[in-house]
């Protein structure tokens, strides 16, 4: 019989991470351990945004306490997806058990997921809110680090300074594909604004540039932009309804794919299948995740890889801003691009080392 326990923990962040939705200046989570009858142990992580409305660490570990090992029989998916902490569990417990699943079979868990994996995916690196001088700065270090995408937060200023970040950072890294992520902050009127700009930029793509919920308006953009810069679908994905009008109006060239707010890899695989089917691509993106929560999201990422058309970097590059982790050498990118682990699984687990620095509380034991 496979057994469950869990512990919470806390990573701090080497600086505050500002974007539309807040603040952020640690990442506290969950770590899910499964272990089967043959001593093998699959890892998952659960780790909530409180501030996006999917619940809080404590919500997670409610639902543990309250259900136990149930979960491990159905119950997970039979919970409301939009009750606080449900889809952080669900993710921790897909990606555990996938994990489990591919050392048994001697493959990684994006053999499981597709018939075709990238060995590796490019990614992008992540830079938050802050001055023209500081953005074009976080610019050039990730430059230095390799990095050869950079995908910019907006929307908490004003159009205008959002503007002069862009330049500043295209100024100072003129060869850098640019990408920028509103989070539905924009309007139409101000994303009707800012196309031409982008246009000139030359940005490559912005992610959920108008609220979540304005399919139409997304569409609009779209038609719009005429490709320069694609438009990514993102908190409109996390919503099934919302999901299957941006895939019927095409109103996106890309969905973004949060393992973390989709329940796991193999719900977030099927929207990826979905997407292709109509002609829009898809890339993986963390949630400021762990280095567990990392490589989960990069066998997504090299599942897409092997599958679905767009050859597009991927949101993994979120590792540099991590003071401390669940391992002793956090999943960095190198050269820009993110290799599959050489284990089987997940091909990353935790190392106790590193657990002592961040953990909170003890392991419990499902019952």
């Amino acid at each position: 019989m496979t057994t469950l326990r869990w512990r919470p923990f806390r990573l701090p962040m080497r600086r505050r991470f500002e974007a539309v939705h807040g603040a952020m200046a640690d990442r506290h989570g969950v770590l899910l351990e499964l272990t089967d009858d043959d001593g093998r142990v699959g890892y998952g992580e659960a780790s909530p945004i409180a501030s996006l409305g999917y619940g809080t660490v404590q919500d997670v570990v409610a639902l543990l306490s309250r259900h136990g090992i149930a979960l491990l029989y159905g119950l997970a998916e039979a919970m409301d997806g939009r009750a606080p902490g449900v889809q952080a569990l669900r993710c921790a417990l897909d990606v555990a058990a996938l994990d489990l699943e591919g050392q048994r079979a001697g493959v990684p868990i994006a053999e499981l997921l597709s018939p075709n994996v990238a060995p590796s995916v490019r990614v992008n690196a992540v830079i938050g809110e802050g001055t023209p001088e500081e953005t074009a700065r976080y610019g050039t270090e990730a430059r230095a680090q390799g990095y050869r995408v950079l995908k910019v937060k907006v929307g908490s200023a004003s159009l205008d300074e959002d503007l002069r970040r862009i330049a500043a950072l295209r100024e100072t890294c003129p060869d850098a594909a640019i990408r920028l992520d509103a989070n539905g902050a924009w309007d139409e009127a101000t994303a009707r604004a800012a196309l031409p700009a982008l246009h000139d930029l030359r940005v490559e793509l912005i992610e959920q540039p108008v609220a979540p919920s304005e399919v139409g308006a997304l569409s609009w953009v779209r038609a719009a932009a005429q490709g320069e810069p694609l438009i990514a679908a993102d908190e409109s994905v996390t919503d099934p309804a919302t999901l299957t009008r941006v895939l019927e109006q095409r109103a996106a060239d890309y969905v973004v794919l949060k393992p973390m707010f989709l329940g796991g890899l193999r719900p977030a695989y099927a929207i990826a299948r979905r997407a292709a089917e109509v002609g829009i691509g898809a890339f993986a993106t963390t949630t400021f995740d762990s280095s567990i929560g990392t490589a989960a999201a990069l066998q997504l990422a090299c599942a897409i890889g092997g599958t679905i058309p767009g050859g597009i970097a991927h949101g993994l590059g979120t590792g540099e801003h991590l003071a401390a982790d669940l391992v002793e050498h956090t999943l960095l990118a190198s050269g820009g691009m993110l290799a599959l682990p050489d284990r089987p699984g997940l091909g990353v687990a935790p190392e106790d080392a590193a657990w002592a620095r961040v953990a909170e509380g003890d392991w419990v034991i499902a019952s």
